[in-house]
């Protein structure tokens, strides 16, 4: 009888694993997701938070014992000191100058707690959702520029999708900025071998050259306009020579992201909500 419970128990057991995992390939395939699959999603992401912190605390500490494993001598100690004093300095300017730029959108500062390899530039998951204000189609970025947008929305996590997104559906527009002009284009592909995003559809006429910046279009996917993305490396004809093909590097590292920001804020509600309060007569 006890051998009986025992199968029961093994096959209640499987079929839990199998409804469950049915529910994440669901809420993978599809845009909008049921109530059942946001707890699915939460649930997920809890377990990804538990791994993921251990192993934050025991990175950090395990550089900090490196750290002090040797003893260099007065001198160099003092060297190290004002070098690591003027890099701390110079890269927290620099990124409170870009943090600035960034803040009309109101950023919301989240943390990436899981990012499948097989997936690795395509999605990734961050810590906050429908409880914290994120909805679909926000604007995602770090303090050198763009990295994606919200694509799905659990009440406790949300799913990222990269710029480097794989699929027609998430290709992005833009404009590259040439003295004082923009031309309009579309993100292509992204050329993972040279790390490198690929813009197509720009018209022969525009004029494109190396160096000239590339900001979203705010037309057509919902994202603010205005938003680095990256800097123009390569411009060609394309394979029919009837349009220009650029090849720009993006201005985050999509390979090393960890605290991100949401922008919870279109620029335009800000200039629309002033409008609104000047013309009030009361």
């Amino acid at each position: 009888m006890s051998h009986f419970l025992k199968n029961n128990k093994l096959i209640v057991l499987f079929c839990a694993l199998i409804i469950f995992i049915a529910l994440i390939g669901l809420s993978i395939r599809s845009h909008s997701q049921s109530l059942p699959e946001q707890y699915a999603g939460d649930t997920l992401s809890f377990g990804q938070r538990i791994f993921t912190y251990p192993i934050q605390v025991l990175s950090g500490t395990t550089r900090a014992l490196f750290q002090n494993d040797t003893k260099p001598t007065k001198k160099e100690n003092q060297l190290k000191s004002d070098n690591q004093r003027l890099q701390t300095e110079n890269e927290q300017l620099r990124k409170e100058l870009k943090i600035s730029d960034i803040s009309k959108y109101e950023p919301m500062a989240v943390n990436v707690i899981a990012r499948h390899p097989d997936q690795w530039m395509n999605t990734l998951i961050i810590d906050k959702g429908k409880k914290a204000g994120i909805k679909e189609n926000m604007a995602v970025m770090t303090t050198d520029g763009l990295i994606g947008r919200v694509a799905k929305v659990n009440q406790f996590s949300a799913q990222v999708n990269l710029i480097s997104t794989k699929g027609r559906t998430n290709r992005l527009s833009v404009h590259v900025q040439n003295k004082g002009k923009e031309a309009f284009g579309l993100i292509d592909y992204y050329d993972e071998k040279n790390d490198e995003l690929i813009i197509s559809d720009i018209d022969n006429s525009n004029k494109v050259a190396k160096g000239d910046k590339v900001i979203t279009s705010g037309l057509g996917d919902q994202l603010p306009k205005g938003i680095y993305v990256g800097e123009v490396v390569k411009v060609q004809n394309d394979q029919y020579g009837l349009s220009k093909q650029v090849v720009i590097k993006t201005g985050a590292n999509l390979n090393q992201i960890g605290t991100v920001y949401v922008a919870k804020r279109d620029p335009k509600t800000i200039d629309d909500s002033n409008s609104d309060s000047e013309g009030d007569p009361s």
